[in-house]
C-alpha cells in the first residue's frame, strides 16, 4: 500500500509500556540493565475502530509489530485525519523515536520504554494546497525564511486559514540574476500554485541551485513544505525543507512526490476492523494486569522471550510465593525469646559487673539479630519460581 506521509512539525507521546513488552524486545533485540536504547524510524498510524479495550484507538506499528498506542485524547484528536488517510487508500506514515532500557528492582527486571511521534497538530497534518503532479517534494527539516513575502501580502492573506496558521505545499525555481559587480548568483524563488510569493537567501539558494537543477534536468518541479503564519496585519512564510548534504541519494533517484491526493474533507470516514492484539493484549484477559518483571538476568532478547529460559512474565503478587517453613518459624520465637532473656540479664549486671553485663548485651543482641534474620521472609529465591510463566 502507497505510504502517505503525515506532517512532522510537532510531538506527541504514545503509550509504550504496559501491553507491548514482547514487540519492544523484537525491535531492540537484546536491551541491557540501566542502559538505554534508541531507535528510529517510520511507523504506521493505524485506527483501530474494533478496538475491546480502547474503543476507536490508534495502533502505532513498526513493520507487523504493535509497539504502542495513542492515549485516549490524542486518538480523539487524530482520529478524523488519520482514517481520511486510511480511506483514502494510504498507508498513514509518520517518525518514531523509541527508547527502552531495562531496569533492575530487588533481583528482578522489567522493561521501561517510552514513544516520540513527530507529528504535526491535527490541522496541520495536510497542506491547505496540492503539490504539482510532476514534483519532487524535498524531505522536510529545518525552517528558511522566505525573504521578500511583504510584497505579496495581498496574495498571501487570501490564502491564510483562519486559525491563523496552516501547511503549504512550495514550489521553488532557481534563476541567475546578476549583479551590479557583474557577477552571476543564483537565486530561488518560492512559489503557491504557481505565484511567486517571495525568494530565499543567497546563500541557501546557491546550497539548493544543484538540487533543483537535478529535478529539472528530469522533467520535474522541486516542491517543500512550507507553513504560513500570520493575522490581518501581519504575517510569514517558511519553508521546512533538509540540508541539500542530507538528501539521500535515494531520493535523487526516485524524486518522489510524497503527496498522493486524499478524499475530501468529510465529518467521518469509513475504515475496515483492523484490531489484532499485541501479546500483551492477547494475554490480559487470562492474566489480569499488574506491574510485569522479567526474571531473572542481566539482560533480555527475542531468543530469551521464545525460549522462557531467562525471561518469565511474572505478576508481582504476594499470594504468588510460599510461606516461610513452619521449622524456621519456631527456631526464630526460641532464639528471639532468648535473646531478650540475656539481653535483659546483661541490663541488670550492668550495675554489678561492668564487663561481665557488656558481654551479656552483645551476646543478647546476637542472638536477636540472628532471630529476626532467619524470621524474615526470605526463602523466594528463584529456584522456587515455577519455570512454567502460566503458572503465575
Amino acid at each position: 500500500m502507497t505510504e502517505y506521509t503525515l506532517g512532522d512539525r510537532g510531538t506527541v507521546h504514545i503509550i509504550t509500556d504496559d501491553y507491548y513488552d514482547a514487540e519492544i524486545l523484537h525491535i531492540f533485540e537484546e536491551l541491557l540493565i540501566d542502559r538505554e536504547q534508541v531507535w528510529n524510524g517510520d511507523v504506521r498510524l493505524v485506527p483501530e475502530p474494533d478496538n475491546p479495550y480502547q474503543p476507536y484507538a490508534i495502533a502505532v506499528y513498526v513493520d507487523d509489530l504493535k509497539v504502542g498506542r495513542m492515549s485516549p485524547e490524542d486518538s480523539e484528536a487524530y482520529w478524523n485525519p488519520i482514517c481520511r488517510v486510511v480511506a483514502s487508500g494510504y498507508d498513514a506514515t509518520a517518525r518514531l523515536q523509541l527508547t527502552a532500557v531495562l531496569r533492575g528492582v530487588t533481583g528482578d527486571t522489567y522493561i521501561e520504554s517510552a514513544g516520540l511521534l513527530s507529528l504535526s497538530a491535527p490541522g496541520s497534518l495536510f497542506p491547505l494546497n496540492q503539490a504539482p503532479t510532476q514534483a519532487a517534494l524535498l524531505p522536510q527539516g529545518a525552517s528558511m525564511k522566505v525573504l521578500d513575502e511583504k510584497d505579496y501580502s495581498e496574495y498571501l492573506h487570501e490564502i491564510l486559514p483562519p486559525s491563523g496558521e496552516g501547511r503549504v505545499i512550495l514550489s521553488l525555481e532557481n534563476n541567475q540574476i546578476k549583479l551590479a559587480d557583474g557577477r552571476t548568483v543564483d537565486s530561488v524563488d518560492v512559489l503557491h500554485d504557481r505565484k511567486v510569493v517571495g525568494r530565499l537567501s543567497t546563500q541557501i539558494s546557491e546550497q539548493l541551485a544543484p538540487v533543483i537543477r537535478h529535478a529539472y534536468e528530469h522533467n520535474k518541479l522541486t516542491s517543500a513544505w512550507g507553513t504560513i503564519r500570520g493575522n490581518a496585519f501581519e504575517l510569514s512564510l517558511t519553508v521546512q525543507a533538509v540540508r541539500p548534504s542530507e538528501i539521500t541519494q535515494e531520493w535523487f533517484n526516485e524524486l518522489p512526490n510524497f503527496l498522493p491526493e486524499l478524499l475530501p474533507e468529510a465529518d467521518e470516514y469509513d475504515v475496515p476492523d483492523a484490531f489484532v492484539p499485541s501479546e500483551g493484549e492477547a494475554n490480559r484477559e487470562s492474566a489480569p494486569k499488574k506491574k510485569r518483571s522479567l526474571i531473572p538476568g542481566r539482560s533480555a532478547s527475542v531468543a530469551d522471550t521464545a525460549n522462557h529460559e531467562s525471561v518469565i512474565w511474572k505478576d508481582q503478587d504476594e499470594s504468588d510465593y510460599p510461606a516461610p517453613p513452619l521449622g524456621l518459624q519456631r527456631i526464630s520465637v526460641l532464639m528471639g525469646i532468648l535473646g531478650g532473656l540475656i539481653l535483659t540479664a546483661g541490663l541488670v549486671m550492668i550495675f554489678f559487673k561492668p564487663m561481665l553485663g557488656i558481654l551479656g548485651l552483645v551476646l543478647g543482641a546476637s542472638i536477636a539479630f540472628l532471630a529476626l534474620f532467619y524470621g524474615r521472609d526470605n526463602s523466594y529465591d528463584e529456584e522456587e519460581v515455577s519455570e512454567d510463566p502460566l503458572e503465575h
